[in-house]
């Protein structure tokens, strides 16, 4: 045992010096080690948010409030301001008889012609009244034509534009007006008469049609009146 333990001294004795240099060694290791370990833990920081960066915050950029850039806004546009846009005119006749005394209705269907003794369609609107009483222009318009035919007698043809024709037969005579005349709606532009022989046994009457792009309608369509 004393042996070996001489056998130890001697090789401390003999390796004391690279001992301690390994020693020396291995404790800077391991001290390196320990700061590497600690020191990067201990390094790492938490970023704060800046709470003088006033720039982030919502509501404090002025230049994205709603409502604010003036440059973005719609125009609103209110129906009616355009003096170009079209607007649809509402068209009312004027009674070209006023009081007449009865009224023979529109028939697209045959109906008894007293005159004739025969069934007929009836286009138009009798308005009865005393010979010698005014018939009225039922709207603006221009005189087309101013004509005597021997079964309507004097008829008037007033063009109000647009395909729309108003025509007034059984006149007394065609002198109130002229071809190519403008009248205004409730102008004067004959008299009630017998001449329309086709119908000179019902009595005094205008006959009235009205045509719309040549062809004839009922006049009630753009007349307003409760009883015919």
């Amino acid at each position: 045992m004393k042996k070996a333990n001489g056998k130890f001294v001697l090789f401390l004795k003999k390796n004391a010096l690279w001992l301690i240099l390994s020693f020396c060694i291995l404790a800077v290791g391991l001290s390196v080690t320990l700061m590497m370990v600690t020191g990067g833990d201990a390094g790492t920081q938490i970023e704060k948010p800046n709470d003088n960066d006033d720039d982030n915050k919502p509501g404090d950029n002025d230049d994205n409030k709603p409502g604010d850039n003036d440059d973005n806004d719609e125009d609103v546009i209110v129906p009616g301001e355009d003096d170009n846009e079209p607007v649809d005119t509402v068209i009312v006749f004027a009674m070209p008889v006023e009081n007449a005394t009865s009224i023979g209705e529109y028939s697209e269907t045959m109906v008894f012609n007293s005159t004739l003794s025969r069934f007929s369609t009836h286009l138009a609107i009798d308005f009865f009244a005393p010979e010698g009483t005014d018939v009225l222009a039922a709207y603006d318009g221009v005189v087309e034509s101013v004509t005597n035919d021997l079964l309507k007698g004097y008829t008037v043809t007033i063009d109000h534009g647009n395909g729309l024709k108003t025509i007034y037969n059984s006149l007394a005579d065609g002198d109130a007006v002229t071809t190519g005349q403008k009248v205004a709606k409730g102008d004067v532009i004959g008299k009630v008469s017998v001449t329309n022989r086709q119908e000179y046994k019902s009595g005094a009457h205008l006959h009235f049609e009205v045509m719309e792009n040549n062809e004839l309608i009922d006049p009630e369509t753009y007349l307003v009146f409760d009883e015919k």
